[in-house]
C-alpha cells in the first residue's frame, strides 16, 4: 500500500526512522473502517498494544505487515474514553492483545462481551505494576465462562507439571479420552518486563529484553537493537548485520533440534531422543565456542559488533554436526511408530492460522508463506534461498518444517561466514530521541520490538512482542482437532513455544 492508496489516503503519513516503516494517525471514529480496509487488503495484523502519555491519554497502536511490499505500517489512535472500537470483532487475531490492553490500561473493546486474563493473574491486586494509570476495576466479565455440558468434565493439568517444565495450566475438557475443549492459562510467571524497561537507557534494557524468552535471546535482542537504531537514526555495517544473522540461524538450529528431541520424548522414543540430545549438546557447545554463550546471550549489542565471533570453529564443526543430526532424522522419518503419532495430530489449517495471526513454523506448516527474513529483509544475503512450506498443518508437517529449516539455516550460515564485506556504515545523522520498530524471524516466527525514546535517549515506552504471543492462541485450536489426552504433549512439542514469552 502506498501513501496514495485509497485505503488510507485520508491518513497523514509520518515516516518512522527506518525507510521501510510508516506511522499514521487514525481518528477513533475512523478506526473500524480503516481496519476493515486493511484486513480486506494485502495487510497482515502483526501486533496491537497501548501506550499512555504523561497527560493520561492512552494511545492504541497497531502494526500491519505488508509482506509483499517489504514494509510495515504503524497506526495510532488516541483513546479519550474508557472504551474503543474493537478490532477483534473484525480480525479475530487481535483478541489476545485486546485482553492485554484491558489488563494494562482498563480500556474495554466495544462489542466484546468477555475478556480473559493474559499476562496478569485474575485476582485483583493493586500492587501489580501496570503500564497505564487508569483504574482497572472490573467493569463486566473478564473471563470467558467455562461451559461444560453433557457428560464432559474438566481435567486440570498444571500449573506445576514436571521438573524443569514451565508453569502452564491446561484445563482439558473431555468426556473420556478425546479432548473436546481446552482452557489455557499462561500468566503464572508474569515479570512486568515492559514496565521495567521504562526509564532505562537502551543498553541497560537490552539485558532484560534478551531474557524475556531465553531460547530467543538473539531474536529479541536483534529486534530491540534494530528498533533503537531506527529510532536514533543509527546505521550499522553489513558485517554487523550478517554476524547477527549467523547467531540468529544458530539459535534457530538449536531450537528446532530441541523441538525434535521433545517430539521423540512425547512419542516415547527414548533412543531417538537420546541421539537428538547428543547433537543438541554439541550445538550448544558450538554456540559457546563461536559466540561465548551456550544460549547466545549478550551476543547482540546496539550499534556495531563488540566482539568478533570465532568463525573458524563454525566453518569446521557445524557441517559435521548437521550431518549427524541428518542421520538421526532420516532414521526417525522411516520409523512408522513415530510418524503415525504425528500424522493428523494437532491439525491447524491455513484458514485458522491466518485468522489467529500465527507466524513462523506453525504458520508455514499450515501453508502460509510468511517469513520476515524474506518479506522484510535488512540484507539480501541474510535471506534463505527457499522458505520451507507444508500443507498438512499437523505435527508431522511441523516436524518436516523443523528438519528443512535446520538444513536451510546451516546453508545460510555457510554463506554468511564466507568472505566478509569490508564496508563501513554510511554516515548518519543520529539523535537520542525518536520512535522505531525492529523485527527478526526467531525460531518461532516473527518477533517485533517498538520503542519510544525521550530527549535523553531513555525509554519512554517499549513493546516487545515474541512470536510465542501470536502462536499460543492457535495451540487451543490444534488441541481441539479430534485429539486424545496422549496427543497433547506431542502437539505442545511440535509448537515448541514457551510460557515465558507470553508471561513477560
Amino acid at each position: 500500500m502506498t501513501e496514495n492508496s485509497s485505503h488510507t489516503s485520508h491518513l497523514g503519513p509520518r515516516n518512522v526512522a527506518g525507510g521501510d516503516v510508516d506511522e499514521r494517525y487514525v481518528p477513533m471514529d475512523e478506526l473500524a473502517d480503516t481496519v476493515r480496509q486493511l484486513v480486506d487488503g494485502p495487510a497482515r495484523l502483526a501486533d496491537l498494544f497501548g501506550t499512555q502519555g504523561h497527560d493520561g491519554v492512552t494511545t492504541l497502536r497497531s502494526v500491519w505487515a505488508f509482506d509483499d511490499q517489504h514494509r510495515y505500517l504503524l497506526l495510532r489512535t488516541d483513546i479519550q474514553d474508557a472504551d474503543y472500537p474493537s478490532i477483534s470483532t473484525i480480525h479475530p487475531g487481535a483478541y489476545i492483545e485486546e485482553c492485554e490492553i484491558y489488563e494494562q490500561f482498563g480500556l474495554r473493546p466495544i462489542g466484546v462481551e468477555h475478556l480473559n486474563r493474559v499476562a496478569l493473574p485474575p485476582q485483583p491486586d493493586s500492587d501489580i505494576p501496570r503500564l497505564g494509570s487508569r483504574s482497572t476495576e472490573e467493569r463486566g466479565p473478564t473471563r470467558s465462562p467455562h461451559v461444560i455440558g453433557g457428560q464432559a468434565f474438566e481435567f486440570p493439568f498444571g500449573p506445576v507439571r514436571a521438573a524443569g517444565a514451565e508453569s502452564l495450566y491446561f484445563g482439558l475438557v473431555t468426556s473420556g479420552e478425546e479432548v473436546v475443549d481446552l482452557y489455557l492459562f499462561t500468566w503464572h510467571k508474569h515479570r512486568g518486563i515492559e514496565w521495567r524497561l521504562r526509564g532505562l537507557y537502551p543498553a541497560q534494557a537490552l539485558f532484560l529484553v534478551q531474557r524475556i524468552e531465553g531460547f530467543s535471546a538473539v531474536a529479541h535482542g536483534m529486534a530491540f537493537a534494530m528498533a533503537v537504531e531506527n529510532a536514533q537514526g543509527m546505521a550499522i555495517s553489513q558485517q554487523t548485520t550478517r554476524m547477527r544473522n549467523v547467531a540468529l540461524e544458530l539459535e534457530r538450529i538449536y531450537n528446532h533440534t530441541a523441538a525434535l528431541a521433545a517430539l521423540c520424548q512425547a512419542c516415547g522414543l527414548a533412543v531417538g531422543q537420546a541421539n537428538v540430545e547428543i547433537v543438541l549438546e554439541r550445538l550448544l557447545r558450538l554456540n559457546a565456542e563461536a559466540f561465548g554463550h551456550r544460549y547466545l546471550f549478550d551476543v547482540v549489542d546496539i550499534g556495531e559488533l563488540v566482539d568478533t565471533p570465532n568463525l573458524d570453529v563454525l566453518r569446521h564443526d557445524l557441517p559435521a554436526i548437521i550431518a549427524d543430526l541428518r542421520r538421526v532424522t532420516d532414521a526417525l522419518s522411516t520409523t512408522n511408530s513415530f510418524l503415525d503419532r504425528l500424522e493428523s495430530t494437532g491439525v491447524l489449517d491455513a484458514v485458522k492460522a491466518a485468522a489467529l495471526g500465527a507466524v513462523g513454523p506453525i504458520a508455514r506448516a499450515a501453508g502460509l508463506d510468511i517469513d520476515s527474513r524474506r518479506d522484510h529483509p535488512r540484507d539480501k544475503f541474510c535471506t534463505p534461498n527457499n522458505v520451507a512450506l507444508q500443507r498438512g498443518g499437523d505435527a508431522l508437517a511441523r516436524y518436516e518444517i523443523f528438519r528443512t529449516e535446520i538444513e536451510s539455516s546451516a546453508g545460510l550460515i555457510a554463506e554468511l561466514t564466507g568472505p566478509l564485506p569490508t564496508s563501513v556504515p554510511p554516515a548518519a545523522d543520529t539523535h537520542p530521541a525518536g520512535i522505531g520498530l525492529g523485527w527478526a524471524e526467531s525460531a518461532r516466527g516473527e518477533s517485533l520490538a517498538w520503542v519510544s525514546l525521550d530527549e535523553d535517549g531513555r525509554i519512554e515506552h517499549a513493546r516487545v512482542r515474541p512470536a510465542t504471543v501470536r502462536n499460543w492462541r492457535a495451540f487451543g485450536d490444534a488441541v481441539r482437532s479430534r485429539n486424545v489426552f496422549t496427543d497433547v504433549p506431542i502437539i505442545e512439542a511440535s509448537f515448541w513455544l514457551t510460557a515465558a514469552g507470553g508471561a513477560r
